[in-house]
Order: C-alpha cells, then structure tokens, then sequence
C-alpha cells in the first residue's frame, strides 16, 4: 500500500492513544507479547491462530493461541520484510484452516521502496527478503493444529524451492509432518501512471467450500505419515477469497489448481475535502455471511471520517451492494446468529480518527446504529466470535495482546 492512496496498516502505531482503561467487567487479556499479530482465526476446538510479523526479515509465524492463553509458534521462518512508506513490518496475514490443510497469506513484504516523490513506489533497488512474497501458502498437515506440538520452520531454501514451484516436506521436531506448496503467487506490482508501480498486498482471506461431491482424492503426499490400510487422503476443495489492498479488489483462487481471478474491484470515490482528488477504497478483511462476502474498506488519504465502509459482494458475479455505511477506518467485520430475528454485528475500527490516531473501537450493531462496545483499543487488528459464549477475541497490534469481550 503506498501513503498516496493509504496509510500502511502499522505506518500510524505511533500516533495511536493508548490512555484509558477498558471496562474491566468486559474485557480481559487472554494473551500477551504477540509481535504485530495481523490476522486471527478460530479453530473448531476453540484456540486462536494468529499471524506475526517482527521486525527482522523473514520472521513472520504462525502462533497458535490455546483457551488458557498459552502462546506457542506453530509455523516460523514465514517470509517477512519492511514495507515502504514506513518501513513497518509486513508477512503472513489471512488464514483459512480446512480440517488438516492449513492456508496463510503473504504480504507484499519489503518488495517495494518508496519512489522519487511522497507516494510512489519503485521495486526495491536492494533486493527482496523473500522470493514469494504476495503468495498464497499451503500447508497439508499430518494431525490436527492442537495436536502439533513443535514447530514448523521455512528456511531460505525452503522459500526458494517454493518459489520455483516445487512442494518441500517439514517436521516440527516432535513427530507431526506437512507438505507445503504455493497455491497462487499474485503479480506483485503492475505500472501506475500515479505511483508508478502499484503494489498486491494480500491482507485478508476466506474460503468457500465446494460440494461434497467435488472432493477429490489424492494420493498421500510424501512427508506425511500415512494412515494404516489407507493410501488415498481427501484434498480440500473449494474457493479461496483474497482482499488485496494494494490493487483494491478480491481475488478468487481455486485452492486445489491454484486457478486465480480478479472477482470485483472497489472503485476509489471522490475526495470531499482538499487533498487527493479521490480516495482509494483499500479492502482490508473479508468474512463469509450467509453465502455472500462482507469486507470491509479501511478508505486511503486523506482519511476522511464517514468515508470507510462494509460491502457484500456476490461470491459468483462479484457483484458489490452496500451493506453498512459512514465509519471511520473499519479494519474487521463479524457477526454473532440469534435464535430469533437478524444477527447482531459487529465492526472492528483501527482508529476512531486516521487523521488524529484516535484509539480503535469495537461498534456493535443491535439495530442499524451502533454503539461502541469497546473503546480505546491499540491500534485493533482482527476479531473473531463464539458464538456459543457471545465472547469477542480482538487482536491489538499496537499492543500485542490477545482480548476477549464477554457480553
């Protein structure tokens, strides 16, 4: 992402407010020291999968979070860089866990510098820290996440076999296994008469599973320990979606034959103070609801409030319909089901204000006006929802902790 259009997703850490207490009866921290924690998932036994990125090259990973707040990595060595306009550390952001097959998503890394002139950008005359940089990543597991109990880690030599397309088998140490292949690899940047390049920065994902029926079997990959009398294995099918931020549209892959397309693009509207003559819309999350796409558009420079918004889009057409309207940098979107009548929703702010760095919020939707349910959060990242327990899990990546909002 380059400042011309948006503001890097850590570029305004530093101007973040942190005062003020949270309101102790609803919210705690169940885990705390994460580095930069981008992305969460929920896995079906109730941990947290969170994606990290420190500072140094190629030290994005993977951390699975346990229901007692024990951290642990999972996957390291994921490929990692600093980003232009601010040098912010940028890697591994969307997940999508189907079963044993685990997807993340790369970002653009340090892939590009910044141009002659604020907001352009220029391929990095130093060189990149990853070859596989604005990828998508699988990795097919030999036991389930909470059964892995080493660590999965990506050498140079791993990234570089990846990036000539070839699948390398890990061992985490202590018994489990994974194969891990790229699924796409996105064009990292195209030419832009504004900024002379114009960057894919994958940042969000989610996936739709095809029919049962379109399930195919594939032999057992080499590297995982075979199943007793069994020599075939399911290989997950389905459609994976991807919010690019950069070239702001939602890419469509089929996670079997990595098979991509561009499903729909935002269009940048006009800028209703001076400054840029439009406003680049910047897609920051996507989430499934009831067979359609929710993401949710953070909006770019000059960070207007009322500006950012949540679209559905149409998973087959791409067709694109408003859905809630008038935020100030909505970085997350989600939903919790009611036994009667629609769900309640919810939408993760960065900032209440991108212009002043305000603190971050939670706004919850009861009815078509919100109200905020959390306050002066650090620079909030990503959330997920029980909907058993009506519990919130929020991401700080101002703070690196974990938060759970009880109700």
């Amino acid at each position: 992402m380059t400042t011309a259009k948006v503001f890097h997703i850590p570029a305004l850490l530093a101007l973040i407010a942190t005062a003020g207490a949270l309101d102790a009866q609803k919210v705690t921290v169940l885990a705390t020291g994460l580095k930069n924690p981008t992305k969460m998932i929920r896995t079906p036994a109730g941990s947290l999968l969170v994606t990290e990125t420190d500072t140094t090259p190629n030290s994005g990973r993977l951390t699975l979070v346990t229901t007692g707040g024990l951290a642990r990595p999972l996957i390291t060595g994921l490929p990692s860089g600093l980003a232009a306009p601010n040098g912010d550390a940028d890697g591994p952001s969307g997940i999508v866990l189907a079963g044993r097959v685990l997807f993340l998503e790369i970002g653009e890394g340090d892939g590009f510098s910044n141009g002659p002139k604020p907001g352009q950008l220029v391929p990095n005359p130093k060189g990149i820290s990853s070859p596989i940089f604005a990828s998508i990543l699988k990795f097919t597991l030999s036991a389930d996440v909470e059964q892995v109990m080493g660590t999965f880690t990506l050498t140079a030599q791993t990234q570089s076999d990846l990036g000539f397309g070839k699948a390398v088998s890990l061992s985490d140490g202590a018994g489990a296994t994974a194969v891990c292949e790229i699924v796409t690899q996105f064009r990292p940047g195209i030419p832009d008469p504004n900024t002379i390049w114009r960057n894919s920065h994958p940042y969000a994902m989610t996936f739709l599973p095809a029919s049962p029926s379109s399930v195919v079997l594939t032999p057992n990959p080499p590297g995982l320990t075979p199943t007793p009398g069994a020599d075939l294995v399911p290989q997950t099918a389905g459609t994976l979606y991807a919010a690019d931020a950069g070239m702001n549209l939602v890419w469509q892959v089929d996670a079997v034959t990595g098979k991509t397309k561009a499903l729909t693009q935002f269009a940048s509207t006009p800028d209703p103070v001076p400054g840029p003559p439009f406003i680049e819309p910047v897609p920051d999350s996507i989430q499934v609801y009831n067979g359609q796409l929710l993401v949710t558009l953070l909006s770019g420079a000059p960070f207007v409030g009322g500006q950012s918004r949540v679209i559905l889009v149409d998973p087959v057409t791409g067709a694109q319909s408003l859905f809630i309207a008038l935020l100030s940098s909505a970085i997350d979107v989600g939903y919790m089901p009611q036994l009667l009548g629609r769900p309640v929703f919810y939408v993760l702010q960065f900032s209440n204000s991108l212009a002043t760095g305000g603190p971050g919020q939670l706004l919850r939707y009861d009815s078509t006006v919100p109200k905020v349910y959390v306050d002066n959060l650090k620079a909030p990242s990503s959330m997920v929802m029980d909907p058993a327990t009506g519990a919130v899990y929020i991401a700080e990546r101002g703070g690196g902790d974990i938060l759970v909002v009880t109700p």
